[in-house]
């Protein structure tokens, strides 16, 4: 005669029942701790790389400063000009302005020599290749744009109103020359005039390009593209060729320029799991490349 088979007891399924669910809780727990901590790490790692890629980027941009310009040949001017100046007058401690030919068009004069040129008088110039110059701008009869016309002495800043694949109509605004007549010897050579910004704008660093250079100390700009978020200090120090540090409030100031130091702060984009934003902070020292022309070292 077989034995009934029992089954299990209410105390035996209650204490199954107890270890599964305290099995249970800790599993859980340990899976959402390791989830915080991932998330976590991430925000902390993206708050560094943001920090990174931000302040490189920006120190690329600076040391480009100043390429286009005819630096060389405002070296020898007796007066300064703003025209010539590689950091704009609107630069300060948490913004940076400045001339930069982002598009590094560039042609060659190809009128015969000598040309003649005034102030404030409009004439033709021939060149190898205008054609960059519209594909670039995106028209052919341009406003508020200016080149440099240059050659190893002489240099001049003119507005361009006109341009067809062989030929530039500029008015000549500015130049080193104390005459209003200013005569180009050599081929010269001729470069558009580009200038960047840099600033913190609430916790985003922005970059925007000129839209119009009629005011060579103060152009008009096009509306900042980001370039980093949840910044909540962006800060440019100036320096001299000796070392010192110098505010960029005067044409004095900003043609000594030699070195610019850039401070970020970057704040976690959200609170991590104790509530806390952590923020990390990144210095960088770039040297304008081009400035060295003018300094002469």
């Amino acid at each position: 005669m077989s034995t009934p088979r029992r089954g299990f007891s209410v105390v035996e399924l209650l204490t199954v029942l107890v270890i599964t669910i305290v099995v249970g809780a800790m599993v859980f727990r340990l899976f959402h701790q390791n989830e915080r901590l991932v998330r976590d790490q991430t925000l902390i790692m993206e708050m560094q790389q943001t920090a990174r890629v931000v302040v490189s980027q920006i120190a690329d941009e600076i040391r480009m400063a100043g390429q286009g310009m005819p630096l060389r040949a405002s070296n020898f001017d007796a007066a300064a000009s703003e025209a010539a100046a590689v950091i704009l007058a609107s630069s300060n401690a948490s913004r940076i302005d400045f001339r930069a030919a982002l598009s590094n068009i560039e042609t060659v004069g190809t009128s015969s020599l000598p040309i003649d040129f005034s102030l404030g008088t409009s004439r033709m110039l021939s060149v190898a290749d205008g054609s960059a110059f519209s594909n670039t701008l995106g028209t052919t009869t341009p406003t508020g744009k200016f080149v440099y016309v240059s050659e190893p002495w002489i240099w001049m800043r003119a507005e361009i109103t006109s341009i067809s694949p062989t030929m530039l109509t500029v008015t000549p605004r500015q130049t080193g020359e104390t005459a209003g007549a200013i005569r180009v010897a050599a081929p010269p050579t001729v470069s558009l005039e580009e200038a960047v910004s840099i600033y913190l704008s609430g916790d985003s660093v922005r970059r925007a390009t000129a839209t119009d250079m009629t005011n060579p100390a103060d152009p008009s700009w096009s509306a900042g593209n980001e370039i980093g978020k949840n910044v909540t200090a962006l800060t440019f120090t100036y320096y001299d060729a000796s070392g010192k540090a110098v505010i960029p409030a005067s044409l004095a100031n900003r043609i000594s320029i030699a070195r610019v130091d850039i401070h970020l702060t970057v704040e976690a984009a959200a609170a991590i799991s104790d509530g806390s934003r952590p923020s990390y902070s990144l210095a960088l020292r770039t040297i304008p490349r081009n400035v060295k022309l003018r300094l002469g070292y």
